[in-house]
């Protein structure tokens, strides 16, 4: 997961971060995160698994669904327990409850900062 680039900025309508902050995409959104929340998200996203999806099916830019709109709107299998799906960085991943559990905390500081 990369940080924006200058590029990015046009793109999103976005001004560069500030000191101490970077860009990411959270379930299709960019979202500012503080350097250590940006560190957390990345340590997220090595432990994700990146989920094929069938032929023909894209990741919608905005998927905050659930579990089971997910399952339904990707034709997904469901997982063994403790796994979840989710969007990040514009890919369909599985993370363990606990990383999934990161996941939501940084959605939802990001949310209501």
């Amino acid at each position: 997961m990369d940080e924006y680039r200058s590029a990015d900025y046009t793109l999103y309508g976005l001004r560069p971060a500030s000191s101490g902050n970077r860009y990411a995409l959270i379930d299709g959104q960019p979202v500012l995160l503080t350097n250590e929340d940006y560190t957390s998200l990345l340590r997220i996203n090595d432990l994700a698994r990146v989920e094929n999806l069938p032929a023909g099916l894209r990741v919608a830019p905005t998927a905050a669904l659930t579990q089971s709109e997910l399952r339904q709107a990707y034709k997904l299998p469901e997982l063994e327990p403790s796994y979840n799906y989710a969007v990040v960085n514009g890919e369909l991943v599985t993370l363990q409850d606990n990383a999934f559990e990161t996941l939501q905390l940084i959605r939802i500081a990001r949310a209501i900062s």
